[in-house]
């Protein structure tokens, strides 16, 4: 494209913007949209409250292992070309989601679907960018935001009401019309531009170690709950082959001329200490929409849809305070300030979550959410900032790679671990309590008294019954406490950041 057609931007402007918001909210969806719906794909899909959270990991682990490949296919086959084949794969591995029928399948499709659809996002940026004239890209990145942000809001309420009324099967289904229409305009309106007549080569085997070593450390994060950990001689070799992968993909990240991922980046400080500070967002992003449905439909008794729009203020919280945090930063408030409030107030809202029970009302809910969302859409803007305030402008498109692709690590192994925590601790406080339920116990016939049993079969159910909910949360609060303190590390990650 010519500099003059650059300055003015594209004459379809608006049909791009529309295609492109398409498929990043599509992307963006599947995320969130899945969440509402675990506990009920656990019993059609013959899954736990662990298993099933294989859905949400191993999509985001593929986004992970695909995203640094975006910019070497591009400069190959041009960005025209590339989004319309990741749409075209994207519908396929939703309507494949859909028809799964056991948990191997939905974790394969939606491996699948993570990987053919990591380039959405990036892609559609870049599309984003060159179709608007250089004086208004500042609401082209804006919209973009915007779009990113409407999957933690609608994404809930949405899964939340498909549920409900149809199936689980139809938050995969829902992609098809968004699917289509952002492809017919994708290949109406959108120019092929990107393409390399000299593209970089694509470093292969350091793709391949990262895969071995990103996959072996999150197959050991799912199975180690189920497989008591190290007692586990399984559990004991995916150990080693994460740790020898990812040793070897540094390795050949350090080695190489044209690495995957450029490592030798992360000497700059401010880069590395952001990027793992965006890697505990993520953490505490993700962790939280794992929590939430399944304390809310499995021991609150809600409806998938009464759970999603109680989850959804948390999106609204986070989209205000981004929108927020951008004009501060445009006056040229201290990126660092934002941070700190952001913490504050993410940390203040996951507190107020340690006092849930089992008999709270909604607005126990909604509020403590709202507020965590205000703090986490505080952070991730200015942590950005942050993080690039010593990078040059040429280094920038690959430490961005870092960033995001540690975002998205932070999300799938916190997702990981945050389940791991509730089963644990769950199991734990279930022996615990469960061992004062014995005919010895005096305390015993006073309780069956008061609820009007008596010792037999019935009484034992319930005691049963009873005993589960208090233990799981037990198990729910464990893990609120994990990103209470995940929110506190950031802080230590951000005074240890340059000042200037």
């Amino acid at each position: 494209m010519s500099t003059d057609s650059a300055s003015s931007g594209n004459p379809h402007v608006l049909a791009i913007t529309i295609a492109v918001m398409a498929c990043i909210v599509m992307n963006v969806l599947d995320i969130t949209i899945v969440n509402v719906a675990l506990p009920h794909m656990e019993g059609s899909l013959h899954a736990n409250a662990n298993q099933i959270t294989w859905a949400l990991t191993t999509y985001m682990l593929a986004m992970v292992i695909v995203t640094p490949l975006t910019g070497l296919l591009v400069e190959r086959f041009g960005q025209r070309q590339l989004i319309l084949w990741s749409v075209a794969g994207f519908l396929l591995c939703s309507i494949m989601s859909g028809q799964s029928h056991s948990l191997t399948e939905i974790v394969f499709w939606r491996f699948m679907q993570g990987a053919l659809g990591a380039s959405l996002v990036p892609v559609g940026q870049a599309i984003l960018v060159e179709a608007y004239p250089r004086e208004r890209r500042g609401i082209a990145m804006a919209t973009l935001g915007m779009g990113t942000m409407l999957g933690p809001i609608v994404g809930p309420v949405l899964g939340g009401y498909l549920t409900e009324q149809l199936s689980w099967r139809w938050c995969f289904y829902v992609n098809i019309p968004i699917g289509i229409i952002a492809f017919s305009m994708l290949l109406i309106y959108v120019p092929a531009f990107g393409k390399s007549d000299s593209p970089r080569p694509i470093d292969w085997l350091g793709f391949l170690w990262m895969t071995i070593g990103l996959g072996a450390l999150q197959m050991m994060l799912s199975l180690g709950d189920q497989d008591d950990w190290f007692s586990s001689d399984f559990i004991i070799i995916l150990l080693l082959f994460a740790g020898v992968g990812i040793f070897l993909f540094v390795i050949r990240s350090l080695s190489t001329p044209h690495p995957l991922v450029n490592l030798r980046l992360l000497k700059d400080r401010s880069l590395t200490l952001g990027s793992a500070g965006i890697g505990l967002f993520g953490l505490a992003l993700y962790g939280t929409m794992v929590i939430l449905p399944i304390y809310l439909q499995d021991y609150m008794g809600y409806e998938p849809q009464t759970a999603g729009l109680v989850m959804a203020p948390q999106g609204i919280g986070s989209w205000i305070s981004m929108w927020v945090a951008g004009h501060l930063l445009n006056r040229g408030f201290n990126p660092r300030l934002m941070i700190m409030s952001g913490i504050f107030l993410g940390a203040t809202g996951t507190w107020l979550s340690l006092l849930y029970n089992l008999q709270i009302s909604p607005a126990w809910v909604i509020w403590p959410g709202v507020i965590r969302g205000l703090g986490l859409g505080m952070i991730s803007i200015p942590l950005f900032t942050l993080a690039f305030t010593t990078l040059s402008k040429a280094e920038t498109p690959e430490g961005s790679g870092i960033f995001n692709l540690m975002r998205n690590l932070g999300g799938s192994v916190g997702i990981a671990i945050i389940s791991t925590i509730m089963t644990e601790e769950a199991q734990e406080a279930w022996n615990q309590m469960g061992g004062h339920i014995n005919p010895f116990n005096r305390a015993l016939p006073q309780y069956l008294d008061a609820a009007g049993l008596t010792q037999g079969k019935l009484a034992w159910q319930v005691l049963g019954k009873v005993l589960v909910q208090h233990a799981a949360m037990r198990g729910i609060l464990d893990a609120f406490t994990f990103l209470f303190w995940s929110f506190l590390a950031v802080m230590i990650i951000v005074l240890l950041m340059k000042k200037k």
